[in-house]
């Protein structure tokens, strides 16, 4: 078997994996992230999760070309309701490539299938604010976050550990990430920086319209405001 390359957005995630963890990877995507993972003796052991049977059949038959039955199990199953807490001793759970809201909505619902002590890795596509949000209210501080661009996409990877009780997160934490916010790397400057320019556009034309959309202007108005507060960066 040829090894397996990560794309620079799984990388992303995997890099937030510890050492000697053992990982649920919910929506597993042929089990690459676990694979590799295996692969690089970073694991104790994975589930991958697939909702659907023919992603489930897929993954399962690829963890077996890899002959790595014994080190990942594959299971059918909606979510993190695939783990059973007492027996899985889940360290690290995964939710990458999937809308924020519908992040969000697997946790929510598998709420009774975490033991309260893992660590969640979560790359949403899109509403990573509702993301951060979620954690914030179930007492996840956020203690890492990474931005990497792919493909014409960016995408965000947000790292919650639970605590017996975090501060409210403020509303840039909330949109910008408060880890994000902090170090602003390259990705994330393209990110907000383009944004910035698109909402910039935006006022104009709401301005210049016959009408004039008074709560819209004070919504984007706002969007650049807090833009313009966060970036650190000339432009």
């Amino acid at each position: 078997m040829s090894p397996i390359h990560l794309s620079k957005r799984l990388a992303a995630v995997a890099q937030f994996v510890p050492q000697d963890s053992i990982v649920a990877d919910i929506g597993s995507d042929h089990a690459y992230l676990p694979i590799w993972l295996t692969e690089q003796n970073r694991l104790k052991g994975a589930i991958a999760g697939e909702v659907v049977a023919g992603p489930f059949e897929s993954t399962q038959t690829h963890v077996n070309q890899w002959h790595l039955q014994q080190q990942i199990q594959v299971r059918l199953g909606d979510g993190v309701e695939v783990l059973n807490p007492e027996e899985d001793h889940v360290s690290c759970i995964v939710i990458a490539g999937m809308g924020g809201l519908l992040i969000t909505e697997i946790l929510t619902r598998g709420l009774d299938h975490l033991n309260g002590h893992e660590r969640l890795v979560l790359q949403p596509n899109i509403m990573e604010s509702t993301v951060r949000e979620w954690l914030n209210a179930h007492d996840y501080a956020i203690v890492d976050e990474a931005i990497v661009a792919e493909d014409g996409h960016i995408y965000e990877v947000i790292v919650g550990e639970p605590q017996p009780s975090v501060a409210p997160l403020s509303e840039s934490d909330r949109v910008f990430g408060p880890v994000l916010r902090q170090t602003q790397p390259a990705d994330f400057q393209l990110k907000w920086g383009t944004m910035l320019k698109k909402r910039r556009h935006l006022l104009q034309q709401l301005q210049n319209a016959q009408v004039v959309p008074t709560d819209k202007v004070k919504a984007v108005e706002h969007e650049i405001a807090l833009i313009e507060e966060m970036k650190t960066w000339e432009n």
